[in-house]
């Protein structure tokens, strides 16, 4: 069995945004610390050019139950 985490973050969504130093990164490599892993992310809003304006990413893990 497996438990689940999502923790949304902005991305900014412009067209023209480069989410290069985005904060991902640090949120990914402070979950797997802690023994979750990333498995993925859902879109959550859009800017009106179609761009991801935010999203959660999922992390999973073993249950301890």
């Amino acid at each position: 069995m497996y438990e689940y985490q999502y923790i949304e973050i902005d991305t900014g969504g412009g067209f023209w945004f480069n989410n290069a130093e985005g904060s991902h990164r640090d949120v990914i490599d402070h979950e797997a610390r802690d023994g979750w892993r990333y498995v993925g992310y859902v879109p959550l809003t859009f800017t009106g050019n179609g761009g991801i304006k935010s999203m959660d990413l999922i992390f999973e893990r073993e249950s301890k139950e």
